[in-house]
C-alpha cells in the first residue's frame, strides 16, 4: 500500500524525523566555521570525475548547497542563475508543465516533441526523454554543459546537455526532512531515510515529496478560480551496492504524478494592437514594442467542462482510458529506472548504464483569453448542449525511452588517457489531440508516432604534449533510424536513416596549477524529421501550403559548427574563481516550423504545421561566472551572458504574415534574451550556541525577448530581487524568504498567436494577430524548516 501512496510514505518519513537523534545513533555535529577559500567542484562532463576548473568546456555546476541556498526545487529554476541557459514553453501556447524546452546559447528547438529538442537532460548519465523530473531532491549536483556535446552525449545535445548527478545513499543511518510554506497556500514537503543494510556492501535511501500550490493568479472572468494550481506526489528509491572492492553498482527508481489546473497565461489581443507591421494592405494588424505587464482581462479561461463536449473528445478513444484526465488542466503519471555500474579492471575502469523511462501526460483545456459565452453558436441546432462559442481540447502525449551504454576508460593522470564507448538509445513519442466545439468533433492532431533507434560509438584521446600543454580529440559515429506515422485514414509510414560523425578538438594550456586556457572546435547534428501531417492533407490544402513554403517529406538534419575559447581558474589562494568562455558558431539546415492557416471547405479557419530545413543562423556570445570569498563570512557570486543569434537565411511564416517579408535577415531568434545576468551576496556568521545566522540577497536580470523572427514585440528587460535570512547548524536550518521582492510583472516568455473574431450572430469574421504570454511568479513570502537526523 505504501508503494502506491506517496502521501502515506511521506507521513511515515516525516514521523521518523521526530525520533530523537540518539535513537538513530546520530549525533548532532556543530557547524564548521566558514572557510576562507572556495570549495572545489567536481564534474563528470567528460564521463570521468574532474575539477570544474580543469575541464576545457563551458560548464555551470550547481552543487547541492547552491541548489538549497537558492531555493531551487525544479530544473526550470536553474536557468535563472546559469549564463547561456533559458527555459521557455510557449511553443504550445500554454504556461504549464507539459512540454519542457531548455535553450542554450539561443539555439531554440522550434519543436514540442521530446525527440526534437536541442538540449537533453541526463540523470546519472542516462538521457531523460522530454526533460521531465519529479524535482531536484537528493541531488549531488547539476551540470549545464554548453555548446555541441554530440561527441560524448549524442546528437540530441545539439546545443548542450544538462547532467543531473544524484547522491549515493550513505551507510550511516539517518535522514532529512524539509517543510516549506509560502504565499498562495504553497507547501512543499520532502523527506528521506537512508542507511546501510550490509555494512560497506549495501545501502539504500527512500525519499518522498508532496508539493501543492493554489496558483498565483485569479481568473478575470471566474474570480473564484485560481490559475497555476499545481500538485506533485513522488516516491524514489536509491540503492548502492559494493559487492567487491572493485565493483560499485547504483540503482535508482522513481514514480511521480503531477496534477495541475489551467495555467497562468495572458494575451495581447485585438484590443491592444497598435501598429501596421508592414504586410501588404495592413492597417493596424499587430502589436509593436515592449511588453512590461499582462492585460488583466486576458488572464482567463472558460472554466466549464460541458458533458457533451467531454464525451465527444473521448471518441475515438484517446491514448489512455477516458478518466486519465477529467478536469481542466494537466495530469501526468511518470516513472524512471536507472542502473549504473563501475568495475575496476586493473588500472582501467569498465562502466555501464541502463535506463528506462515512461512519461504519460494529458491536458484538457477550454477557450483561452476571453469570455465567449455572450457569443452565440450558429451550429447550436446540430451540436448538442453548446448554445455559445465553445471549444474543449484534449491532448495526450506518451514519451518512452530506453538507454544502454558501455565504456572503457584508461587511468587518469597519465601522459595519454583515453575513453572508448558504445551506446544504444530508443525513444518513442505518441501524440493525440482532439477538439469538440461549435462545429462538433475535430481530430486536431491524429494519433502520431515518432520513434528513433540510435546506435553510437564514441571515444576520446588526450595527449599531454609537454608539461602544461595538452591536445584532446573526441568523436562519435552515430546512426539514427527514424520512423513516423499518423494513425488515421490511409496515411503512409515514413522512415529514414541518418548517419554522421561529430568531432571535437581541444587545445589546453595550463600556465599555473590553478588556471587554464583552452580553445576548441566542435560539430553537431540534430536528426531529421518528417512532414507526415502535410502528406495527410487533401490536395487543395497541400496547394495552399506549397504556395507559402517549400516542403519535403523527409527533412534533412540540422548542423552546427562552433569554436570556443575560454579561461578557467582560481586566484588569490582559491578565494576567486573565474569561468569565462567566448564562442562563435554557425547553425545551418535549421529546421523551421511554419504554421500555415487556411479555410476549409466549410469556411472554418484551420492551421497545419510543416517544417523546412531552410535556416542559417550565426551565433556568438560571451559567458562569465565568478565567485569571490571576500572574507570567511562574506561571499559574492555573479554571472553575465551576452548572446547574439543573427538570422542569415530563413523562411518565417510569422514574419511573412506580419510584415510581408519571410526572410528578415539580421533579426534575432525569438525566445532568448541577448543579455542576462545574476548576482548574489551572502553573509554568514556565528549567532548563538552552535547556530550561524545568514542573509542572502539575489538579483536576476533578463533582457528583452522577442516573440517571433519578425522582432516586432518583446518582453521588457526584467530584474527580480530575492532575499533570504536564516539560522542553521549541522542539524537544523530555519529560513524566511521573499522572492520577486518588487513584484515585477514582466512576462517570462511570449509567442505569436491568433484570436478568432465573431459577429453579433456568432459567425466567424476572421482572425486577429495576438501574443500569448507566460505570467511571472508573483512576490512570495515564505518559510522553510529543514532537519537532519
Amino acid at each position: 500500500m505504501m508503494k502506491n501512496n506517496p502521501r502515506l510514505l511521506l507521513l511515515f518519513l516525516l514521523g521518523s524525523a521526530c525520533i530523537p537523534g540518539g535513537a538513530l545513533a546520530q549525533t548532532a555535529i556543530p557547524a564548521a566555521a566558514p572557510s576562507d577559500q572556495l570549495d572545489d567542484i567536481i564534474v563528470s562532463a567528460r564521463k570521468t570525475d574532474e575539477k570544474l576548473t580543469d575541464v576545457p568546456l563551458a560548464i555551470t555546476a550547481l552543487t547541492a548547497a547552491t541548489i538549497s541556498n537558492n531555493g531551487i526545487t525544479d530544473l526550470t529554476q536553474i536557468a535563472r542563475i546559469t549564463p547561456g541557459l533559458t527555459f521557455q514553453n510557449q511553443s504550445v501556447g500554454r504556461n504549464d508543465r507539459g512540454f519542457k524546452q531548455y535553450v542554450i546559447r539561443g539555439i531554440i528547438p522550434n519543436s514540442s516533441l521530446a525527440t526534437r529538442q536541442t538540449v537533453t537532460v541526463f540523470v546519472d548519465g542516462a538521457p531523460v526523454s522530454g526533460g521531465n523530473m519529479s524535482g531536484v531532491t537528493d541531488i549531488e549536483r547539476v551540470e549545464v554543459i554548453k555548446g555541441p556535446q554530440s561527441a560524448f552525449f549524442g546528437r540530441s545535445t545539439f546545443a548542450g546537455a544538462i547532467n543531473v548527478v544524484t547522491k549515493a545513499p550513505s551507510y550511516d543511518v539517518g535522514g532529512t526532512a524539509s517543510m516549506e510554506y509560502s504565499s498562495f497556500n504553497s507547501a512543499d514537503f520532502n523527506a528521506s531515510m537512508e542507511g546501510g543494510l550490509i555494512p560497506d556492501k549495501l545501502a539504500i535511501r527512500l525519499s518522498g515529496r508532496i508539493y501543492h500550490t493554489d496558483g498565483q493568479y485569479t481568473d478575470a472572468t471566474y474570480p473564484s478560480v485560481r490559475l497555476g494550481r499545481r500538485n506533485t506526489n513522488s516516491i524514489s528509491l536509491s540503492i548502492l551496492a559494493q559487492p567487491t572492492d572493485t565493483l560499485k553498482i547504483r540503482a535508482f527508481a522513481t514514480r511521480w504524478t503531477d496534477d495541475d489546473g489551467l495555467p497562468a497565461n495572458g494575451r495581447i489581443g485585438v484590443k491592444q494592437l497598435n501598429c501596421a507591421a508592414g504586410a501588404t494592405g495592413a492597417t493596424i494588424n499587430y502589436y509593436c514594442g515592449g511588453i512590461g505587464s499582462v492585460p488583466a482581462g486576458s488572464i482567463t479561461w472558460d472554466q466549464n467542462v460541458l458533458p457533451a463536449a467531454y464525451g465527444g473528445v473521448q471518441t475515438p478513444p484517446s491514448l489512455y482510458n477516458p478518466n486519465f484526465i477529467s478536469h481542466l488542466g494537466l495530469h501526468r503519471s511518470a516513472q524512471q529506472y536507472r542502473v549504473t555500474a563501475d568495475q575496476e579492471l586493473g588500472q582501467f575502469t569498465l562502466s555501464a548504464i541502463g535506463s528506462y523511462g515512461k512519461n504519460k501526460w494529458g491536458f484538457l483545456q477550454t477557450a483561452f483569453g476571453a469570455d465567449y459565452r455572450p457569443v452565440p453558436n450558429p451550429n447550436a441546432t446540430t451540436v448538442a448542449s453548446i448554445p455559445y462559442q465553445y471549444s474543449l481540447v484534449l491532448g495526450n502525449t506518451q514519451d518512452q525511452d530506453a538507454y544502454g551504454e558501455l565504456r572503457l576508460s584508461s587511468p587518469a593522470g597519465k601522459r595519454v588517457t583515453a575513453t572508448l564507448g558504445a551506446n544504444y538509445a530508443w525513444a518513442n513519442t505518441d501524440n493525440f489531440t482532439a477538439l469538440y466545439g461549435t462545429s462538433g468533433y475535430i481530430l486536431a492532431t491524429p494519433h502520431t508516432i515518432n520513434r528513433s533507434n540510435t546506435y553510437g560509438v564514441f571515444g576520446n584521446v588526450r595527449v599531454q604534449i609537454v608539461e602544461g600543454l595538452s591536445l584532446s580529440g573526441e568523436g562519435r559515429y552515430q546512426v539514427d533510424k527514424l520512423f513516423q506515422t499518423t494513425l488515421a485514414g490511409t496515411n503512409p509510414q515514413y522512415s529514414d536513416t541518418f548517419k554522421s560523425f561529430s568531432p571535437r578538438a581541444i587545445l589546453q594550456y595550463e600556465p599555473t596549477s590553478t588556471t587554464s586556457i583552452y580553445a576548441s572546435y566542435s560539430e553537431g547534428n540534430r536528426p531529421g524529421e518528417f512532414n507526415t501531417i502535410y502528406a495527410a492533407q487533401p490536395a487543395y490544402v497541400q496547394a495552399i501550403i506549397l504556395a507559402k513554403t517549400a516542403v519535403a517529406l523527409s527533412v534533412k538534419e540540422d548542423k552546427i559548427r562552433m569554436g570556443e575559447v575560454g579561461f578557467k581558474g582560481t586566484l588569490f589562494d582559491n578565494r576567486l574563481r573565474i569561468l569565462l568562455a567566448a564562442y562563435l558558431g554557425r547553425w545551418s539546415n535549421r529546421h523551421i516550423p511554419n504554421n500555415v492557416d487556411y479555410l476549409d471547405t466549410t469556411g472554418v479557419l484551420r492551421s497545419v504545421q510543416v517544417t523546412t530545413a531552410a535556416g542559417v543562423v550565426d551565433l556568438k556570445g560571451v559567458e562569465l561566472e565568478t565567485a569571490l570569498k571576500v572574507t570567511p563570512e562574506f561571499t559574492l557570486e555573479g554571472t553575465f551572458n551576452v548572446a547574439e543569434t543573427k538570422i542569415k537565411r530563413t523562411f518565417a511564416v510569422d514574419a511573412l504574415t506580419l510584415t510581408g517579408n519571410a526572410n528578415p535577415v539580421g533579426n534575432r531568434l525569438p525566445f532568448y534574451p541577448e543579455i542576462s545576468a545574476s548576482a548574489s551576496a551572502a553573509y554568514q556568521r556565528h549567532a548563538f550556541d552552535d547556530f550561524d545566522g545568514y542573509v542572502r540577497g539575489e538579483m536576476q536580470y533578463t533582457g528583452k525577448i522577442y516573440e517571433s523572427e519578425a522582432n516586432l514585440a518583446w518582453t521588457n528587460p526584467a530584474t527580480i530581487l530575492n532575499l533570504r535570512v536564516g539560522l542553521e547548524n549541522a542539524r537544523y536550518r530555519f529560513e524566511l524568504f521573499c522572492t520577486n521582492l518588487t513584484d515585477n510583472t514582466t512576462p517570462t516568455s511570449l509567442a505569436r498567436g491568433t484570436e478568432t473574431l465573431y459577429s453579433a450572430t456568432g459567425a466567424s469574421t476572421g482572425t486577429a494577430q495576438g501574443i500569448t504570454l507566460s505570467l511571472p511568479d508573483r512576490r512570495t513570502f515564505g518559510g522553510r524548516l529543514s532537519v537532519k537526523f
